[in-house]
């Protein structure tokens, strides 16, 4: 038995592929069944679609476009001396363009925030008319002027609407609680300035009458709030291609008001050129103003390195010469010693002359030798007159007496001139010693400066390579000076409009024909998507399929809906549900062969699946063949059979018989055919299952058969109690129904294997409830369409 429920449970478990294209079929059918919905669910998403088309704000996109000029290149001699100064002195320089760095310099804040304040962006003007609001600009009633430097606060929530009292007066009705009761019972005047808690405003009437508004009012945000509004709404891009010298910027932004999108950008492209200049004027003025500091710098550097070098020159004289004076000053000083020293040495010769008692007549004289001007020269002189003299007496004369005396008296004379001589000479030596050794003194001196003297000369010419480097820095930067007080005078701005501010020929929002699209795709796939959901997650018996899916048994046909299942069908009627009816009545009589008596039980998994309006009907249908028929109502339980028969006694039945009864045939029931009996259930017993498993119950079910031609059963649903299962024992078939729709598939499985092990038990299936006229996975139609048209007429 365990096998044949594995066997029947891998038979359930099919093919994945398999239940995916029933699945499908049975969706696709679906869909078509209920054509009319999907056809009503397309009509309202493109119905919606419309509508929020209609009354979603339009908005457009403007675009202009910029070119920015390259300033790769540019530069003179001072090329160098202007890469040493900071980029922000000089102003920054691009070959390219930076996308991101130009998206940045546009909507930074201080740029957006003057763009605000100078077109009053961050008020908004609307109209509030029968659908939506729509905003104004130009064309508005009122305009409202507030002093944005006095004013210590706004309303920036939520909207004022102005109330007109009469031409000169009217009073703010505000739409947020939080500032309401500033405004509440206060009137106003136009054109008068009006301080409301510390917000000074003033509101100014236009020549536009307010009859030609429905219901004027303003939203006053913060600039900082709208400033970032207009942020996300500018787009930046570049037109051609990025690498080259002068690449277009090009410039978007979206709003409801074409013409005032136009006015920012333009505003905005003016507020950056102004801006630019402003940058460039800053930083050539800074640039100035660096240099000036330069100068007076590199002056007051000048002043003090020509007063360190006119302190060295004040301090030692010989540096005005330079280093040449005092080495000449060396060489004559040495030149002078060396004088000195053959002047001593001139006096030593005469000395050692001396010693010889007698000088020779041709001594030299000391002017030769650097001695002059003294009393040493003359005394020479006279020696050599006085020798001469005497060498040049005729030798005659000398033999005189005359002449010897005045050769004794010149000999004397020349003995006191020799010995006055040798005292000068060294009276002269001395001096000459004396001034040796003064000469030596300042000649060592001399050389000890000298090396000072180099170090001074050293310092004193780096003072002046300093100074000559500062004059030129000076003048260059006296020339620059000039060139930035000229390029201040001459700014322009590197952005230049190409093509001014355009809108777009049409709207880009809405996009009506993607949101008519869209509901189209949304009024078509919430239907089908839906139909899917349910044939996806359906667990309900729907088609005879899914019941052969779980279990391979005869299935007798489906049974139509009836139009009262409160009510027992007419057998003669042609109905779709009679002709239902009969269908499975002849398949039943091929089920049970040629046995002219037979009995049948009918059964179901739960309560509701319509075996009992089955049950009673086919009684009904074989008693047009003139079979005497027993209708039994086995249900002890949850009796039904008496609804259809309510004149009969509910009260005698079934149970009273097996519980008390001695003949059947008192507790059997006549109908008004005369061809049909009912037993009716009864009493309602505490203990069915024991009456229904009872011996008596095997007698009544033996008696029965020799008393009717045929006897339906209509006993409880075997999925919730066990009083049934004798009775299929007993019968000739077991017709189980399930009702399409109805029936849990896991419930039927639980219910219909353990039936299939039971040996002398033949069973068949049929499904109820089943819409017949209806086509797909989900009804049925045995007939065709202009036949089923005929039974249902």
């Amino acid at each position: 038995m365990e096998n044949q429920i594995q066997q029947n449970q891998q038979q359930f478990q099919q093919d994945p592929e398999d239940k995916a294209i029933k699945d499908f079929k049975k969706w696709f059918y679906l869909c078509l069944e209920n054509w009319k919905w999907i056809v009503l669910s397309i009509v309202l998403g493109l119905g919606i679609s419309i509508a929020v088309s209609l009354y979603q704000t339009n908005r457009w996109e403007i675009s202009a476009e910029l070119v920015k000029k390259s300033t790769e290149g540019k530069g003179g001699a001072s090329a160098d001396f202007m890469s040493m100064l900071p980029i922000d002195a000089m102003g920054a320089e691009y070959s390219k363009i930076n996308l991101e760095y130009e998206k940045r310099y546009f909507t930074s804040r201080e740029v957006l925030m003057e763009l605000v304040e100078c077109m009053d962006l961050n008020i908004h003007y609307y109209d509030k008319k029968w659908i939506k609001s729509v905003e104004l600009y130009k064309h508005r009633p009122y305009t409202l002027l507030y002093d944005k430097e006095k004013s210590t606060w706004g309303p920036f929530s939520g909207t004022l609407e102005v109330k007109e009292i009469n031409q000169n007066q009217y009073q703010l009705l505000a739409s947020e609680d939080t500032i309401e009761h500033y405004f509440l019972d206060k009137t106003f005047t136009f054109g008068i300035v009006a301080n409301v808690n510390g917000f000074q405003f003033e509101i100014k009437k236009e020549d536009i009458p307010s009859t030609f508004f429905t219901s004027p009012y303003l939203q006053l945000n913060s600039i900082l709030g709208e400033a970032k509004s207009i942020r996300r709404r500018l787009k930046f891009g570049i037109l051609g291609e990025k690498n080259t010298d002068l690449p277009l910027i090009q410039m978007k932004i979206e709003g409801s008001i074409p013409n005032k999108e136009v006015d920012v950008l333009s505003k905005l492209v003016e507020t950056i050129k102004n801006k630019d200049i402003l940058d460039k004027n800053f930083a050539t003025k800074q640039s100035a103003q660096f240099i000036q500091d330069q100068l007076r710098i590199i002056s007051d550097s000048m002043q003090l390195i020509a007063s360190e070098v006119y302190k060295l020159k004040t301090s030692n004289t010989e540096l005005s010469g330079g280093a040449e004076l005092v080495f000449e000053k060396i060489y004559k000083l040495d030149e002078k010693r060396n004088e000195l020293e053959l002047s001593i040495r001139y006096c030593d010769y005469l000395l050692q002359e001396m010693k010889g008692d007698q000088m020779d007549e041709e001594v030299l004289m000391p002017e030769a030798y650097g001695i002059s001007g003294s009393q040493l020269t003359e005394m020479l002189s006279k020696y050599s007159e006085l020798k001469l003299e005497d060498a040049l007496s005729n030798q005659r004369l000398k033999k005189s007496i005359l002449y010897q005396e005045e050769a004794v008296e010149r000999q004397k004379a020349l003995g006191s001139l020799q010995q006055k001589i040798a005292e000068a000479v060294v009276s002269t030596k001395k001096a000459l010693k004396i001034q040796l050794d003064e000469l030596n003194k300042e000649l060592k001196k001399s050389i000890r400066s000298t090396n000072t003297l180099l170090s001074e000369e050293k310092t004193l010419s780096d003072y002046q390579r300093l100074f000559e480097t500062h004059e030129q820095l000076y003048k260059l930067l006296l020339e620059k000076q000039a060139e930035y007080n000229i390029r201040a005078a001459s700014t322009i701005s590197d952005y230049t409009m190409m093509s001014v501010p355009e809108p777009s020929e049409i709207p880009i929002f809405p996009k009506r024909k993607l949101n008519v699209l869209i509901g189209f795709i949304l009024g078509l796939s919430l239907p089908i998507g839906i139909m899917y959901v349910m044939v996806l997650f359906d667990t309900k018996v729907r088609e005879e399929q899914d019941i052969n899916d779980i279990v391979d048994q005869p299935f007798l046909g489906n049974i139509a809906t009836l139009e009262n299942p409160n009510e027992l069908m007419n057998p003669l009627t042609r109905s779709v549900a009679a002709e239902s009816y009969r269908n499975k009545r002849t398949n039943l009589q091929f089920l049970i062969g040629e046995k002219e008596k037979f009995s049948i039980v009918f059964t179901s998994s739960i309560s509701g699946e319509g075996k009992s309006v089955t049950s009673a009907n086919m009684a009904q249908f074989y008693t047009v063949l003139d079979k005497k028929v027993l209708l039994v109502g086995a249900d002890l339980r949850k009796p039904v059979l008496d609804n259809f028969y309510p004149h009969l006694n509910k009260n005698l039945g079934m149970s009273n018989y097996l519980s008390s009864g001695n003949d059947i045939k008192e507790y059997i029931q006549k109908t008004d055919n005369e061809f049909l009996d009912v037993l009716l259930s009864g009493t309602i017993p505490p203990n069915p299952t024991e009456l229904l498993q009872g011996k008596k119950m095997k007698e009544l079910f033996d008696e029965l058969q020799t008393l009717y031609d045929i006897i339906i059963y209509d006993s409880a649903p075997i999925g919730i109690v066990s009083d049934s299962r004798n009775l299929m024992r007993y019968a000739d078939l077991v017709c189980f129904a399930v009702r399409q729709g109805y029936t849990p598939k896991a419930q039927l499985e639980k219910t219909i294997l353990p039936v299939t092990q039971m040996q002398d038990v033949k069973l068949a299936l049929f499904m109820t409830d089943v819409k017949m006229h209806k086509k797909g996975g989900y009804q049925y139609s045995y007939y065709g369409k202009d036949y089923i048209s005929y039974l249902e007429k």
